[in-house]
């Protein structure tokens, strides 16, 4: 008989949910998203974390939830970067393009960390490795 173990994490005594789950993974679908719709989709996955984020109250979900809000936070200050220095011709202008980049690195890269470690089951954190 197989043993359905609803406890995915040793230092979590919260069950998740698959629900739950596939939020996650719908927001860091969407936030990849957001950056072919030019931040169009943005808010939404934002809108998502803060409206599910008590669902995985003390479980790895939860560690999800703030690193996604985190990512969204992290870029805008990159694409208002780039929106500011966009403003003043010429020099700004070479300031801008490597601003907007690294919001978009911001986004791939916490988003493809963040996915590899939903698919294994762990929180985000420690992702230097």
């Amino acid at each position: 008989m197989q043993h359905n173990n609803y406890f995915n994490n040793s230092s979590s005594h919260v069950p998740v949910k698959n629900s739950t789950q596939n939020i996650v993974t719908a927001v860091y679908i969407l936030q990849l998203v957001s950056i072919f719709t030019a931040g169009l989709f943005a808010l939404i996955p934002l809108l998502m974390c803060y409206l599910f984020r008590h669902q995985a109250k003390g479980s790895w979900l939860d560690g999800h939830f703030r690193w996604q809000i985190q990512t969204f936070w992290f870029s805008v200050l990159f694409f208002a970067l780039a929106w500011l220095f966009g403003l003043i011709p010429f020099l700004g202008w070479l300031i801008s393009v490597p601003c907007f980049l690294l919001g978009v690195a911001v986004i791939l890269v916490r988003t493809f960390k963040g996915w590899k470690k939903l698919n294994i089951q762990k929180p985000p954190q420690n992702l230097i490795e």
